[in-house]
């Protein structure tokens, strides 16, 4: 769905369903997945990926690592070498995670 609902292609039709004279583009099925899919997206921060319900509540249940995706220093460290950017945290992304309720 996270190709799908976006371009506003039906599920089935990209999984291979081809749409008969007089059927409908959309089935049920792909309409629901489609709702759940946008209420999921809904209820997700979209700067940490944390559930807004948890997150806009809870201050203190979190806790975050630093990870380097080498591609994308790499790629940052090309454009450093033409002039265009200078950054020390190339590849640099912060991982959120919720931390489970202590009893």
């Amino acid at each position: 769905m996270a190709y799908c609902a976006p371009h506003g292609i039906p599920y089935s039709v990209l999984m291979g369903r081809v749409v008969g004279p007089g059927e409908p583009e959309w089935t049920e099925e792909d309409t629901a997945l489609a709702v759940e899919w946008q209420r999921m997206q809904d209820a997700t921060c979209s700067g940490c990926g944390q559930q807004l319900h948890e997150s806009l509540t809870d201050d203190g249940g979190y806790e975050t690592e630093i990870v380097r995706c080498h591609g994308c220093k790499a790629k940052e460290k090309r454009a450093e070498d033409l002039g265009k950017t200078k950054s020390d945290t190339a590849g640099v992304r912060i991982v959120v995670r919720h931390l489970p309720e202590e009893n």
